[in-house]
C-alpha cells in the first residue's frame, strides 16, 4: 500500500542520518576509540588536543564525539593492529608505506619535523674514536640500535646501516652497554631524558653530529571511516591557516624547545633518505 502523502513529507523533512540505517562506515562514530594519551613519547596529550581541535573546526555546531582510550601499556604495534581489527578508530604514528596501506593517513605533520633531527647516544668510552666521524660513510662502519617496530630501523637499513633491534625499549640500553651495537639515534628531548635517567651508566652524546631524515607523524584512521579522515584533514588545514594549531603546539614547552633546537642547530647534519 502506498505511503500517504503526509507521511512522505514528514520523512523528507527528517535529517538524512535519521532516515539511513546506522553503519560504521556511514559517518562519524558517536564515540572515538583512541590510544592512551601516554602512548607516544610523552606527547600523547598534545595529539589528543590536536584531534579535538580539528574536530571542533569542522563541528558545524554539533557536539564533539565522546572519546575513550585503550590501556596505557599497549605497545605501538599492538595499537596499529587494533586499528586494523576495528578496535580503535584513530591513532598517531610515524608513517611508512606499510602503515599507509593498512590505514588512512591524514597527511599533516603533527610534530612539525621536530622528531627528524636525531642525536647519537653512544658509549662514553667510544667518544675518542667516534669524534672523527664526519660523514655517512664513516658512520656506516658502526652499528645502529632501534626498536623492532620503529620506522627508524627501516630508514637506517634503507640507507645502508647495519641495525640491531629489540622488541622492548629498555633492552636497547643493555645491548648498547654490552657492545651489541654502537649508537641509538634519539630526538633532543629523548636523549636528554635518557642520559639523565641512565646517569653513571657509561653513556654519552656524540657532540656536533646528528642524523636528519624526514619522518612525518600523522593521524591514522581506520579504513572504514573515510569521512572521519577527510574531516580531520580539513580541520587541521583550517587550524593551520588560522594559527590555532601553532598556538597549541607552542604551548607545549618540550615541543617549543625542540622546534627552536631544530632550527638553531649548528652542528653537522648527516642527511638520510626517507622511506
Amino acid at each position: 500500500m502506498p505511503m500517504p502523502l503526509c507521511q512522505r513529507r514528514q520523512l523528507l523533512a527528517l535529517p538524512l542520518a535519521a532516515v539511513l540505517p546506522t553503519a560504521r562506515g556511514a559517518g562519524m562514530p558517536p564515540t572515538l576509540r583512541l590510544p592512551h594519551p601516554e602512548a607516544y613519547s610523552g606527547h600523547g596529550l598534545f595529539f589528543a588536543e590536536v584531534l579535538k581541535l580539528a574536530l571542533a573546526k569542522t563541528a558545524d555546531g554539533e557536539p564533539l564525539p565522546a572519546m575513550t582510550h585503550a590501556a596505557s601499556n599497549l605497545p605501538r604495534e599492538r595499537l596499529r593492529q587494533m586499528l586494523q581489527d576495528g578496535q580503535l578508530d584513530v591513532l598517531w604514528s610515524t608513517t611508512t608505506p606499510e602503515r599507509e596501506a593498512q590505514a588512512l593517513p591524514v597527511r599533516f605533520n603533527l610534530l612539525k619535523g621536530t622528531n627528524e633531527l636525531r642525536f647519537l647516544l653512544v658509549r662514553a668510552a667510544d667518544l675518542p674514536a667516534l669524534r672523527g666521524v664526519r660523514s655517512l660513510e664513516a658512520l656506516r662502519k658502526y652499528r645502529a640500535g632501534a626498536g623492532t617496530y620503529w620506522s627508524d630501523a627501516q630508514i637506517l637499513r634503507a640507507n645502508g646501516f647495519a641495525v640491531e633491534t629489540a622488541p622492548k625499549f629498555d633492552l636497547l640500553f643493555r645491548m648498547l652497554k654490552a657492545g651489541r651495537f654502537d649508537f641509538i639515534p634519539r630526538t633532543r628531548d629523548e636523549i636528554d631524558a635518557e642520559l639523565a635517567f641512565h646517569k653513571d651508566q657509561g653513556f654519552a652524546e656524540l657532540p656536533g653530529v646528528a642524523l636528519q631524515y624526514r619522518q612525518p607523524l600523522y593521524f591514522f584512521v581506520a579504513r572504514d571511516l573515510p569521512q572521519l579522515a577527510e574531516r580531520l584533514q580539513r580541520g587541521l588545514a583550517l587550524a593551520a591557516a588560522d594559527g590555532s594549531f601553532d598556538a597549541l603546539f607552542m604551548a607545549q614547552p618540550a615541543l617549543k624547545a625542540s622546534l627552536a633546537q631544530l632550527r638553531g642547530y649548528t652542528g653537522l647534519r648527516l642527511q638520510l633518505k626517507a622511506l
